[in-house]
């Protein structure tokens, strides 16, 4: 493969959008540019045409030019060594993996990055071995006539010669039509022995309309020497594409003596061939239309004078599928998917994968709001239904965005961005949803792109602020440690809350840098409290998503001085939920150097006995909820059980939301070892942290 590949300059997975954009913009040519870690290691792809139907425009340049290129690259792209041979990754592409490559892949040299391939490139090399089979027949033709003037001398090495020749070689008598040589590779091609062929007329051994026979008296050849490609049918049936080349040798006295017929099978290389070609429009794995054909259809019925309907679908819980049951039965799951959207397609409609658990359908016509909603409602409700797989019972849902053409968008980018747009408008909604484009959607999302701007802003500009709530022992109200919250200082809102935000930053990839500086901000301070008092930082489940998390924190601990035994990392169970065993490995650095691993929220999620039991915690946060509803029974039975059995895990607990002191003293009395809440303070500056000190 080192021969095929193409070395392009890298980017890492966090550089931004825009400077692909303009990498793409400055060179025209340019199709695919890999994404490596720090290491060299190829982690993504980006593939022109599906990274310009995303920021084309100006809504899609406001929404992507700024977000990292690791939200907007194949995650899961095709990685090969330089080493492999090419036919043995064409053999391995087209039979095994026939879906992967047509994004395109990259090329390594002992796991670093080498250079990237298309399929173009593939369907090159198609054409390059088909090429270099012709130039052998020819080759093959010259040798034979050049030894023909010394067949008298050595026939001994002729025979020696064609015997083992990889090509079919024939040898017709001009003047009655009979054999007079056939080769081993003949007999392979033709079927039969050589005995049975020897010394007879080719009418005489295949039915004259036969396709063999029309292969070896040379049909269709009319200019000797000339190359001829025919579609036969072997003994068995089976379909063979040969290529044949008919030449005429001459006695010494010019007269025709012999019918050289040289036939080279190309069966392989056709059908590798037509592999290829079929899926530059073809998805392998659902048979559906890929990106390339979507497009295509996409921008011809977004042609003046058109009109139609583009649905944007996105599946639920499809991760979960391939997480718990792995990548086989998802993929069998995508085939049930593509099944079901045939089914409720119309002849004429458009059904195409565009990529991992991604799907468009293209009518060619803008439905009436009523019938769009009856038929885009049908199709969540088709897709909701359960699946059968190996037994297991399966379900998942689905969410529709649509817009028309041209009633909403005058143009194919900005029509494909508005279908995004009220499938991202669905997904919030909930699961198993339907959302129509509407102008409101546009200035929504507008407000959303330019707060998530502002957002950033903040962050590089100190826009940002810490509070900090206290938390107290149970048992003698004594300040133990603070919660670190951050604050927005909006120039036009004033001082914003978490809750408003932080969802923002983590769809949009900002939480990383506010993560960080929080953590950094917060372990200054701390720093300068007394040795007894902790500090807790929230960590998002986003976050978990890089690798070097605790290597950050690591440092961020030794440049503030900070000792990790006063750190508490507060985490919620969904950190557990996803890529289960890469977080846990992130979890065991952070203990294994001192930090306190916090289980936020206990209590409210589906499983959190079972995560409790999977990691060991250092503390679990009883979450607010159980306190605010302490004067029901259940509430009460709920918090001595979680006590109880953290008290017996030798765990210690801490109670959110205290608000009253009946609240406080019926918690120290179940065991809870830490309170914290509005009752015993508000979350405040580190002013206030500096007077309460002072007070303890």
């Amino acid at each position: 493969m080192r021969s095929l590949a193409t070395y392009v300059p890298a980017c890492a997975p966090d550089t931004r959008g825009e400077v692909i954009l303009e990498l793409f913009q400055n060179a025209p040519d340019l199709t695919l540019v890999p994404v490596v870690d720090d290491a060299g290691g190829a982690v993504g792809l980006i593939e022109r045409e599906m990274f310009f139907v995303r920021i084309a425009g100006k809504f899609g340049h406001a929404l992507f030019a700024g977000r990292p290129v690791s939200l907007l690259m194949d995650a899961r792209p095709m990685v090969v060594e330089a080493s492999v041979a090419l036919a043995d990754f064409m053999s391995d592409t087209l039979s095994v993996r026939p879906s992967e490559v047509q994004n395109g892949f990259i090329v390594t040299e002992n796991g670093t990055y080498s250079g990237v391939g298309s399929i173009l490139d593939l369907v090159r090399a198609a054409h390059a071995l088909a090429q270099d089979s012709a130039d052998t027949l020819r080759q093959v033709t010259e040798q034979l006539q050049v030894a023909n003037d010394r067949i008298s001398r050595d026939k001994l090495f002729i025979d020696t010669v064609v015997e083992n020749i990889p090509s079919a070689v024939i040898v017709m008598s001009a003047q009655d039509r009979q054999l007079a040589l056939v080769n081993r590779a003949a007999e392979k091609i033709l079927g039969l022995a050589r005995a049975d062929m020897l010394g007879k007329e080719v009418d005489e051994i295949f039915p004259a309309e036969d396709g063999m026979a029309r292969l070896v008296r040379g049909d269709g050849v009319h200019d000797s020497g000339r190359e001829n490609e025919q579609t036969i049918r072997d003994k068995d049936g089976n379909e063979r594409h040969c290529v044949t080349r008919q030449t005429g040798i001459a006695d010494e006295t010019g007269a025709a003596r012999w019918s050289l017929c040289v036939i080279e099978d190309v069966t392989g290389y056709r059908q590798a061939q037509a592999r290829i070609e079929r899926m530059a429009h073809c998805d392998a794995l659902t048979g559906l239309a890929n990106r390339s054909l979507f497009g295509l259809v996409l921008a011809r019925m977004c042609a003046p004078g058109g009109s139609g309907t583009l649905l944007s679908i996105d599946l639920d819980y499809f991760k979960a599928v391939n997480d718990v049951y792995g990548h086989a039965m998802g993929d069998h799951l995508l085939r049930l998917v593509a099944q079901r959207l045939r089914g409720v397609s119309r002849d004429g409609e458009l059904v195409a994968r565009l990529g991992g658990d991604e799907f468009a359908i293209i009518w060619p016509s803008a439905a009436a709001p009523d019938e769009l909603a009856r038929r885009a409602n049908g199709i969540v409700e088709a897709l909701s239904q359960p699946y059968v797989i190996d037994g297991q019972h399966v379900v998942i849902g689905a969410c529709v965005g649509s817009a028309r053409f041209p009633v909403d968008a005058a143009r194919a980018d900005t029509l494909l961005q508005y279908a995004d747009m009220a499938l991202y408008r669905a997904k919030n909604r909930g699961r198993n949803r339907f959302q129509a484009f509407t102008p409101e959607l546009y200035d929504e999302l507008q407000g959303r792109v330019r707060k998530e701007r502002e957002l950033r802003d903040a962050i590089a500009t100190g826009g940002l602020l810490l509070h900090f709530q206290p938390m107290y022992r149970a048992a003698d109200n004594a300040i133990c440690g603070c919660e670190a919250l951050v604050r927005w200082r909006h120039p036009q809102r004033g001082l914003v809350a978490p809750d408003e935000f932080i969802g923002l930053a983590e769809e949009c990839g900002a939480i990383h840098e506010l993560g960080e500086w929080v953590l950094r901000a917060a372990c200054r301070e701390a720093a300068a409290w007394p040795p007894y008092m902790n500090l807790a930082v929230n960590v998002s489940p986003v976050q978990f998503r890089d690798p070097k998390l605790a290597l950050r924190i690591a440092s961020i601990l030794a440049e503030t001085g900070l000792p990790a035994q006063r750190l508490e990392i507060e985490i919620t169970e969904n950190v557990l939920m996803n890529n289960d065993s890469a977080n846990k490995k992130i979890l065991a650095a952070l203990s294994a150097m001192g930090c306190s691993v916090v289980l936020d929220d206990f209590g409210v999620g589906y499983s959190s006995l079972g995560y409790l039991g999977s990691f060991n915690f250092q503390k679990i946060k009883i979450d607010r909820s159980f306190i605010s509803d302490l004067s029901t029974k259940r509430a009460r039975g709920i918090i001595q059980a979680i006590a109880g059995l953290a008290r017996s895990m030798d765990i210690p607990t801490t109670a959110e939301g205290v608000e009253t002191a009946e609240q406080l003293c019926w918690l120290r009395e179940v065991g809870c070892v830490e309170v914290q809440g509005f009752f015993l303070a508000r979350p405040g500056p580190v002013d206030m942290v500096h007077a309460l000190l002072k007070q303890s």
